[in-house]
């Protein structure tokens, strides 16, 4: 059986070879594992295509796999589209969080769904798609361990697509900017319930956060430098680090046995200090902290669980031992007051990060915000998803559009409007480049 998972375009993103298709890495690892040579298996790759060309380079398989992500869900259809024309008798499988949010709506495009995390249900699937018996859902029941599988291989791509140069590049030093690098994840989930984020709503698939073993983080990393030559790691966990110190320090122990050099992304509340010491006795060069915004009360709406204070802190403990630190700010969320623009500026000169990347905010599928939206003051949301992802800087002269409106009066007072938002969004990303805090 001729199997192949579709990595769309992702032509939104300025750089899509910067990021690793993961899933598809784990995915394939599993199906390899279980099937053996009872499949054929293929990693197709579209990134780096022209959408309207994407077609010709999709072999003839007997079974199309594809996690649909929001931003790529209407390409992931269009393509399905074109292959039914083309391979009429191919089986169409999706998985992902547009798939788990809009069942009724992927199931007029795809064949079959698999609602939660893949490893077992896809082997359910691929069994019964030989014994000519595949269901139309299959849903997760009970947690997957995510230590009784095979770390991701990287065999499905070229080497040259798994390590490149550039990934580890800082603000003040060229030093590591030709380490060959690659990302990757040792962990799945998150233990919080952010209004803005997605992952709440999946939570009954996927249990929490669990991390990898030590000893299994240490074998993928010495299979990266064995076979792809890798210097360097970027960390795509949403809490890179462990949020019990115990745990934090086996798990940093296992990357500095490596001599790995690496970044990665951390809760603001996360960091004391000696993890952040063992951090950079690790081999950590920068840390990224989703400090999201500086007013307490649109933190509060968002349900982020953080301080300001703290923030602070952390920030200071991180550059106090020689590790970068980057922010993300959000623009745009519930609660912010009229004068944001103002204190996001005294925040970031008093704390002096690094780096300060900034975002429009976007109410997603399968969030809170979008779940209630009046909840959250919000008139309407524009539901033309290929229009969320903002990429300041792409184009010379990319003005954004917001993809929400909020009422004049909201719960928390007189809203900000939508033309305000962007035009500020717009003002204050022009000053973090000309101050040195963006690239």
């Amino acid at each position: 059986m001729k199997i192949g998972f579709i990595f769309p375009s992702s032509d939104y993103l300025h750089d899509p070879f910067k990021g690793h298709p993961h899933t598809h890495f784990q995915i394939l690892t599993v199906l390899d594992e279980y099937f053996g040579d009872k499949v054929c298996l293929s990693l197709i790759d579209l990134r780096g295509l022209d959408r309207k060309f994407a077609i010709y380079h999709i072999p003839e398989c007997d079974v199309y796999l594809q996690s649909v992500y929001t931003l790529d869900s209407a390409e992931q259809f269009s393509l399905v589209d074109a292959i039914k024309i083309r391979f009429p008798k191919a089986i169409h499988i999706a998985g992902g969080p547009h798939a788990t949010e809009f069942q009724e709506e992927c199931l007029k495009t795809f064949d079959s769904l698999i609602i939660g995390e893949g490893e077992e249900l896809v082997i359910k699937a691929i069994n019964d798609c030989m014994a000519l018996r595949l269901k139309s859902v299959y849903q997760q029941d009970k947690a997957v361990d995510i230590n009784k599988y095979h770390f991701p291989l990287r065999k499905y791509l070229m080497k040259s697509s798994v390590a490149r140069k550039g990934l580890m590049n800082l603000k003040n030093t060229r030093e590591f900017d030709e380490l060959l690098s690659t990302t990757v994840i040792f962990s799945r989930g998150c233990p919080y319930k952010c209004h803005f984020c997605h992952m709440p709503n999946t939570k009954e698939f996927g249990m929490g956060i669990r991390y990898r073993k030590p000893e299994l983080i240490e074998e993928e990393i010495e299979y990266l430098k064995s076979n792809y030559s890798i210097q360097g790691i970027n960390l795509l966990d949403e809490i890179g680090i462990p949020l019990k110190e115990n745990k934090a320090f086996s798990h940093l122990e296992s990357i500095g046995r490596t001599g790995i050099t690496w970044r990665g992304q951390c809760r603001v509340d996360g960091i004391t200090p000696d993890i952040a010491k063992k951090a950079k006795e690790s081999g950590c060069i920068a840390m990224g902290l989703g400090v999201e915004s500086v007013s307490q009360r649109a933190l509060d709406i968002i349900n982020k669980n953080i301080t300001l204070t703290r923030a602070r802190e952390t920030i200071a403990l991180l550059k106090k031992n020689d590790i970068e630190v980057r922010i993300y700010l959000i623009m745009g969320l519930p609660g912010e007051p009229e004068d944001i623009t103002e204190r996001t500026w005294a925040f970031i000169e008093e704390s002096q990060p690094d780096l300060v990347f900034l975002s429009l905010f976007t109410a997603r599928p399968g969030t809170e915000v979008y779940n209630k939206h009046k909840k959250f003051g919000i008139k309407y949301i524009n539901t033309t998803w290929e229009n969320t992802m903002h990429m300041y800087g792409r184009y010379e002269h990319e003005i954004p559009n917001l993809t929400f409106e909020y009422e004049v009066q909201t719960p928390w007072g007189k809203s900000r409007d939508k033309e305000t938002i962007v035009k500020e969004y717009v003002e204050l990303q022009s000053k973090l480049r000309e101050e040195g805090y963006n690239y």
